[in-house]
């Protein structure tokens, strides 16, 4: 069994930070713009895709570039990062992550990421205007995937892996409170401009959620699309394609290339079982029945 985040054996820690981090309303996030964010203009045609992180972002940044534009030949040589700029990270070490400025640079319909929980995104979003699509994923599977993102991306700074899952636990970590970012968005659910996806149901019927996209985002898309959508949004192809495995971040910060963490991992469902303690699961557990009391339904992988 491979070592995991849980094991008190494991006590790694990472010698700093390359994003930075700041404080706002109580929620840990990057370096951004988050003032600017809040008053920023939203186009109507607008596609947010708004998660926690390690919930099916890039997959589902994927699809919906490519259920926009059927652009395959972009998508396979142009950074998603550019196509789909991430709204709430400004890292000036990195051209490609500048925040309000990459979205501006968009052509419409301007496609953009957010981990911001909803009560933070531009108030015109979520006013109506604009679209969101949102996903969600089992607690356990995110918080271990990121885990292992920050471990090779040299972002845990001082903590353990048993220091990140205990902020994680407690509310206090990245993004943080997972129930809280996660019952903001099931709560707009039936707001005509948010779409509400399960990470789970997505890996595994890639078609349904390609079609359940389109239909939302109003596009007409042909079986014959949807299969080669599907197959070009793989986890084993994502993996290997340059524009969507961010590779290229080890031209302009150290990675931590020992870490077992990449971008993009193997997208297994229970992934969590070979990392987290019998305790730190059972924690997890109550944060699971305080969704599942507000009638969503976590896949318990």
């Amino acid at each position: 069994m491979e070592q995991g985040p849980g094991s008190s054996k494991q006590n790694d820690k990472s010698p700093g930070t390359t994003f930075g981090r700041r404080v706002y309303k109580g929620v840990k996030m990057f370096q951004n713009e988050i003032e600017e964010i809040q008053t920023m203009e939203i186009k109507d045609d607008d596609i947010f895709v708004c998660t926690f992180p390690r919930s099916g972002t890039t997959l589902i940044q994927e699809l919906v570039y490519l259920i926009v534009t059927m652009d395959f030949e972009k998508a396979c040589n142009t950074f998603l990062g550019i196509r789909f700029p991430f709204l709430d990270l400004v890292n000036n070490d990195l051209p490609y992550d500048q925040g309000i400025k990459a979205v501006e640079k968009l052509e419409s319909p301007r496609m953009i990421k957010s981990h911001l929980h909803h009560f933070l995104l531009p108030e015109q979003l979520r006013n109506g205007k604009g679209r969101i699509i949102y996903s969600v994923r089992n607690p356990k599977d995110a918080i271990v995937s990121l885990c292992k993102l920050f471990h090779w991306l040299n972002e845990l700074g001082d903590s353990s892996y048993d220091d990140f899952i205990e902020e994680f636990i407690a509310g206090t970590g990245f993004a943080c409170p997972w129930t809280k970012h996660v019952l903001e968005y099931w709560s707009r659910r039936d707001d005509s401009n948010v779409l509400f996806l399960k990470y789970e149901e997505v890996s595994r019927d890639r078609p349904t959620a390609i079609r359940k996209i389109a239909k939302f985002l109003g596009r007409d898309i042909t079986d014959d699309d949807i299969m080669k959508i599907s197959d070009h949004c793989s986890i084993e192809n994502m993996k290997q394609y340059f524009t969507t495995n961010l590779s290229h971040l080890g031209e302009s910060i150290p990675m931590n290339e020992e870490s077992s963490g990449r971008f993009i991992n193997s997208g297994k469902l229970g992934g969590w079982r070979d990392w987290l303690t019998e305790e730190q699961s059972t924690r997890i557990d109550k944060m699971l029945d305080e969704v599942e009391r507000e009638g969503l339904e976590i896949l318990h992988t």
